[in-house]
């Protein structure tokens, strides 16, 4: 009887220890800390572009983002946005990452074809006129965006005839006849971000 109560309580006591184990693995990493970022950047996504795209820090200011993670296919998804309420980070293919590098630096963007961004958690801008301002006026609010993909074309003619407001779960066009217009097409909410940090696909 003493015996089996001994292995009754070691069975116990492992399970517990297995039970704890569990809950830390499932446990959100800390805000600010390199798995979070990491966690938060693949969030913008689905699994076919995170998996493997390069994932840097949005740092206002500093033109060379730090990297969270090298990539293995044409994408780089950023974290959150430190100059937006929102929590907004973004993934993009290269065509896309020519037009924010253009609109980083002021220039007119000049895309050789479609480029695309994620945005699966949402976000905010300033303004669905001026591509720049970075905030809104006095009195204004941000913008809401629901989880959504930009898409950028090579010929503003595409836009011809879209809404250029916001409008409900249907496409429209941000910054409307400027070099930066942008189609938002509204997407579905994304699966919650892993549990653990995975490495590149190859």
């Amino acid at each position: 009887m003493q015996r089996a109560a001994v292995v009754m309580l070691a069975l116990a006591a492992l399970a517990g220890c297995a039970k704890k184990a569990e809950q830390q693995a499932a446990a959100p990493p800390a805000p600010g800390t390199p798995e979070w970022k990491i966690r938060n950047a693949m969030s913008a996504g689905p699994e076919y572009v995170v998996g493997g795209a390069k994932l840097l820090e949005t740092v206002p200011g500093d033109t060379a983002l730090p990297v969270l993670r090298p990539g293995t296919n044409d994408w780089t998804c950023y974290t959150d946005d430190p100059n937006t309420p929102a929590n907004d980070p973004t993934c993009v293919d290269e065509a896309a990452e020519q037009w924010f590098d253009a609109w980083l630096a002021h220039r007119p963007p000049h895309l050789t074809g479609m480029g695309v961004a994620y945005a699966l958690q949402g976000g905010q801008i300033a303004s669905v006129t001026d591509p720049f301002k970075t905030k809104p006026d006095s009195g204004r609010a941000w913008v809401e965006l629901p989880p959504c993909i930009f898409i950028m074309m090579p010929d503003a003619r595409a836009y011809r005839g879209l809404p250029t407001t916001p409008t409900p779960g249907k496409p429209w066009v941000a910054w409307a006849g400027t070099p930066y217009a942008a189609l938002i097409v509204p997407a579905a909410t994304p699966s919650p971000a892993p549990a653990t940090v995975p490495a590149p696909a190859h």
